[in-house]
């Protein structure tokens, strides 16, 4: 979620939880989706694609399962590959935008971020041929000034509640354990079809198989009966976060 200020750190679980609530209640109007409300229902997304190596297996293992997902599409990745894309869309997935590529905005400032995200949006649309509605920011990065920016841009923020960290080099078994602990009722959980590098430009190499997580993932979420939607259904009924870091 969101970082606290140092001194809340300090506070307990419990404390920080309900410092958590009251600050998304007061700061409901720049929030982000982060959930939703529905019993039984969860999002499965997915950043970083489309990749050739992993989303043709993944589209299967996702029909497999008869289950929708949000794709969070880099523009430099979906032009390169518009093939992937349109599969994506006929299986009937969700199109979400995650950028031009992988910058984080908020050194833009305002009006740099606006131009970014309308240009984004429009090339990211025109490979889809359909509106884009939801936008992600890599690395969760987000200002005020970003989070301005992508509303006026047209687009509302779609940030996380279970990240499975499925960009560390680790099993397969470790990154479903964490999905398993850290994915609850109405969350929506972080996952990658392919992994930019880090922050600081860092190389980001993992080995394990991502259509087995995506696979064994699924059929946890079918044994404690949750029910993958994509973002936009979950969102009807959203749970908003104040999203800042």
């Amino acid at each position: 979620m969101r970082e606290l200020p140092g001194p809340l750190r300090l506070l307990g679980p419990r404390a920080r939880r309900w410092v958590r609530r009251v600050a998304d209640l007061v700061l409901a109007p720049v929030s982000s989706v982060a959930g939703g409300r529905v019993p039984g229902e969860v999002a499965v997304t997915f950043d970083d694609g489309p990749e050739p190596a992993v989303t043709p297996a993944l589209l299967g293992v996702l029909a497999h399962h008869r289950v929708t997902c949000t794709f969070f599409l880099l523009v430099n990745q979906a032009e390169q590959h518009p093939e992937l894309v349109r599969a994506i869309v006929a299986a009937g997935h969700e199109v979400a935008l995650h950028g031009l590529d992988h910058r984080p905005l908020p050194p833009l400032g305002h009006r740099g971020a606006l131009r970014y995200l309308r240009e984004a949006r429009r090339r990211l649309e025109a490979v889809t041929g359909r509106p884009v509605h939801w936008y992600r920011p890599p690395y969760g990065k987000q200002s005020a000034a970003s989070w301005a920016a992508a509303r006026r841009a047209g687009l509302d923020v779609v940030v996380w509640s279970a990240d499975a960290a499925d960009w560390e080099d680790v099993e397969v078994a470790d990154v479903v354990a964490l999905a398993h602990e850290r994915l609850v009722d109405g969350g929506i959980l972080l996952l990658h079809e392919r992994v930019e590098p880090g922050p600081a430009g860092e190389p980001v190499e993992t080995r394990f198989d991502r259509v087995e997580v995506v696979d064994q993932v699924l059929a946890d979420l079918r044994d404690r009966g949750l029910r993958p939607v994509t973002v936009g259904a979950l969102a009807r009924r959203a749970h908003r976060t104040a999203w800042f870091r």
